[in-house]
């Protein structure tokens, strides 16, 4: 995925660049060289963007593990006091 959205953002600005020069009428020496810098900065940014994206996913993905599984154990610590709350009522029935 890194890569596509490197090589992506790389072909974008490559070709932006290239309209860009083509439009204004430059030479074509001085719009590949500037499409070329172009492609290097899009494809660096693009390549931090999707890297950053990902570290974002994965940091949100474990911090709702982490949720879930304090939301089982506070479930699961809520069931045990139940049950002794049941059995401590349970043997006062019994000792009466």
């Amino acid at each position: 995925m890194t890569r596509l959205v490197t090589t992506l953002a790389g072909l974008l600005g490559f070709i932006l660049i290239c309209g860009l020069g083509f439009y204004q009428g430059r030479g074509w020496d001085r719009t590949l060289t500037s499409a070329a810098i172009a492609a290097l900065a899009f494809g660096l940014v693009g390549h931090w963007w999707i890297r950053l994206w990902q570290a974002s996913l994965v940091s949100a993905q474990q911090e709702q593990a982490q949720a879930e599984m304090e939301r089982q154990q506070q479930a699961q610590a809520e069931a045990q006091a139940a049950a002794q709350t049941q059995a401590a009522a349970e043997q006062e029935t019994t000792s009466a």
